[in-house]
């Protein structure tokens, strides 16, 4: 083979081909340094943070909405709702998608329908659009009226790509105040904040739904998507114990009570049922409207927060909402007072250290070892000679330190935790407190703590500590642990969860239980609780007057927790309940539990009792006053409306020379006394006189009758009716003196004893 000869180069071509070489050189070495981040960059999006750009991608590609589940509706005892979630929608845009020219007019069209700041809402766009969201809320939870002019703006102008209506729920409480500081209110986002909605926001709320679908990289949903949906699971529902005609009663008359007493630190009230502890009403006042909690309501706080402004009304008016949102039922305490009487006597009639036969001797105070004053009873004077059953109906503290000082602190103490006052009772509502009493150490240091502790003060517990053990002692000595849960219910209405009465432990014997039951009867019926009587039912309890011994001397002058826990049929407690008015004003004298805290209860005993049932059992004395819905007369013949008066007991006489009733005196269906003279009229109507209401405020009954009846009205009596003393004076009545109506009128007056003073 020949060999091929070697070229031979100029030096131009030379310098030319290794110009040439060199230049492939750094351009190898040029792609491969552009080459090497890229590929670094590739492996990074595809190997490394897959997982991240796989999401993004879908995100893009897809749109996710959340579907808010209904939150389980919270019913009454009686399935009345109290507190249910409605279906709403929440308006939002997809800012991508609005261009430059749209963003006024979107703006505008926004803000005039859903009555929103039009620059605010422009702002909200913009600075998601900066940011590259394809989504922004601009006005949550909207009614329906507001959501139909928004799907009809959205049709006229094809903005189904832009603005969006997305499904929602809005939490309403029908009643408004009623029960709030219990039931508690949710956030906007649906998580429980108070009461009830907060503990049990687990169960109540529900697992959200979801609505994912295509859409084209700008945001724009497909003619035809993938679209998959995912119900939204509802809560469950909640059953309460707590009555709403109850509930409403107590509700009703501590408002009044709050306004009548001028009660500067709210009233609180709870009723119970006595024998499973469930929670049948609970209530402080005033309260607040769940559906607009922001608002106050307290008169005397809105006076104080007026003409504030700035940081300082921020702050109190921060400091307020929470005052306002506290269950005082709850997580308050305070110095029961002599209502705490209830648990002594239970204790050393347990511990047989006394009979009811016992004697004692009040002289108006006692001197304790460890104590250099005398520590007085309420009656300066002294009750003199009396029994133990009379020292329990006068509520004499010289005979319960002697009591207390006879079971001794050992005994004490240990029936003090047998009775719960040591912890909480565990009711399930949250905000729950504590007591604030002595630990052994400092409880066995003197007598002195163990006399205070006999007659309720120096010693701080919650109104459901009290109201919970003082029902031990009426329902046969059984601490049962209170509770508002009855059962949870699916949303077809199955019980899934039912709570059932827990027996915390027996503190005293059935024994003890029915003497102390017998006690209590006879402070309501001559006793200090006089004025809680309600004619027909047969009624126990206890007064109490607190003073708050942790103030100064000076600074608790006038300043008392009034009170009344009392309990119904006596015989057979059904229902307990416990109300108080803390620092009421009015006349210092009047400050007590039995000229407030027992007309409180009485009111609201007379409503609750025949509302569950409890029919009314009349003695000779109350059948003399009884009272009864007047009949129908009118268009009866004269001789069956007579035979129908008769038949009532009722007195009558009659106007006119005719055969048949034409009107009558009063109108039917009011309630008036039995004793009371109806007028049947036979020729025309009865006359439209008008008449002043006299007052009668400060009057003994004698007199209030004599000038009602003189006036041509009729008197309806409430209050301490069965006792005669020169002390019982008339001190509500209603309509008030002064108001013209007419003749044949019915004006209820409310009867106390003014000389209770404890």
């Amino acid at each position: 083979m020949r060999k091929r000869k070697k070229p031979e180069y100029t030096p131009s071509q030379l310098a030319h081909r290794g110009i040439l070489v060199r230049t492939i050189i750094l351009m190898g070495l040029f792609g491969v340094a552009i080459f090497v981040p890229v590929a670094i960059k590739l492996f990074q999006v595809q190997i490394t943070n897959h997982e991240l750009y796989q999401e993004k991608a879908v995100q893009q590609q897809t749109s996710d909405t959340i579907l808010a589940p209904a939150r389980g509706t919270i019913y009454d005892r009686n399935m009345k709702t109290l507190a249910v979630s409605a279906s709403v929608n929440t308006v939002s845009v997809n800012p991508r998608n609005v261009d430059a020219e749209d963003m006024e007019f979107i703006s505008e069209s926004l803000a005039e329908i859903l009555e929103l700041d039009a620059e605010d809402v422009a702002e909200k766009i913009k600075k998601n659009k900066e940011a590259n969201r394809a989504y922004v809320a601009i006005k949550q939870k909207i009614e329906r009226d507001e959501a139909e002019k928004v799907r009809v703006f959205i049709d006229e102008n094809n903005l189904k790509s832009t603005v969006y209506l997305d499904p929602d729920t809005k939490r309403y409480y029908p009643y408004g105040n009623f029960a709030s500081n219990t039931i508690g209110f949710i956030s906007t986002d649906g998580i429980g904040l108070e009461g009830l909605e907060l503990q049990y926001n687990e169960k109540l709320t529900g697992t959200p739904g979801r609505i994912v679908s295509t859409r084209e990289s700008g945001g724009k949903t497909l003619p035809q998507p993938f679209e998959r949906y995912i119900d939204a699971t509802s809560g469950l529902n909640m059953v309460l114990t707590l009555d709403e005609i109850i509930q409403h009663f107590l509700e009703k008359h501590l408002a009044t009570a709050v306004i009548e007493n001028q009660v500067s630190k709210r009233a609180f009230g709870i009723v119970m049922d006595v024998k499973t502890g469930g929670i049948l009403a609970i209530a402080t006042s005033p309260s607040y409207d769940l559906n607009n909690r922001t608002v106050i309501t307290d008169p005397a706080v809105q006076a104080q927060l007026a003409g504030l402004e700035g940081e300082e009304l921020d702050k109190l008016r921060s400091e307020a909402l929470l005052a306002q949102y506290r269950n005082k039922a709850l997580s308050d305490t305070y110095e029961p007072g002599s209502t705490f009487k209830i648990i002594t006597a239970a204790i050393a009639l347990e511990e047989k250290v006394v009979s009811m036969n016992d004697r004692f001797s009040c002289g108006g105070s006692i001197r304790v070892a460890g104590w250099d004053k005398p520590i007085h009873c309420h009656k300066r004077i002294g009750h003199g000679g009396q029994s133990f059953l009379e020292g329990i109906q006068n509520s004499c503290n010289p005979v319960f330190i002697s009591v207390g000082l006879r079971i001794g602190r050992q005994k004490f103490w240990d029936y003090a935790h047998a009775f719960g006052f040591y912890e909480k009772t565990g009711v399930d509502i949250p905000g729950e407190s504590n007591s604030v009493i002595h630990s052994w150490e400092q409880y066995n240091y003197s007598d002195l703590t163990l006399a205070t502790y006999s007659f309720g003060q120096t010693l701080n517990l919650t109104p459901m500590q009290l109201i919970t053990a003082t029902s031990a002692v009426m329902n046969g000595g059984k601490l049962m642990k209170p509770h508002i849960l009855s059962a949870f219910t699916d949303p077809s209405g199955m019980i899934v969860e039912e709570y059932s009465p827990t027996v915390v432990r027996q503190v005293v014997s059935e024994e003890t239980s029915a003497l102390v039951r017998e006690a209590l009867e006879g402070v309501v019926s001559v006793g200090t609780g006089k004025n809680a009587q309600v004619k027909g039912y047969r009624i126990s309890g206890k007064t109490g007057t607190s003073q708050k011994t942790y103030l100064s001397e000076d600074e608790r002058l006038g300043k008392y927790v009034v009170s009344f826990v009392g309990f119904a049929p006596a015989d057979d407690p059904q229902i307990a309940l416990l109300v108080a008015l803390d620092e009421p004003g009015g006349p210092l004298l009047l400050r007590s539990g039995g000229n407030m805290g027992a007309p409180l209860a009485g009111r609201i005993m007379a409503d609750i009792l025949p509302y569950i049932g409890v029919k009314p059992q009349y003695s000779a004395d109350d059948l003399a006053g009884r009272e009864l819905q007047t009949p129908t007369f009118k268009g009866l013949s004269l001789d069956d409306a007579i035979d129908a008066a008769k038949n009532e007991g009722l007195k009558y006489r009659t106007e006119g020379e005719g055969d048949t009733v034409i009107d009558q005196l009063p109108i039917a269906g009011v309630i008036i006394p039995a004793t009371a003279e109806i007028v049947l009229y036979t020729d025309s109507d009865k006359p439209e006189t008008m008449v002043t209401i006299p007052n009668v405020i400060g009057k003994s009954p004698e007199q209030a009758n004599k000038l009602i009846t003189d006036a041509g009205l009729y008197l309806r009596v409430s209050g301490a009716t069965g006792v005669y003393s020169s002390t019982i004076v008339a001190a509500v009545q209603d309509p008030p003196a002064g108001t013209d109506v007419n003749l044949g009128w019915v004006v209820n007056i409310e009867f106390r004893d003014t000389s209770i003073n404890d």
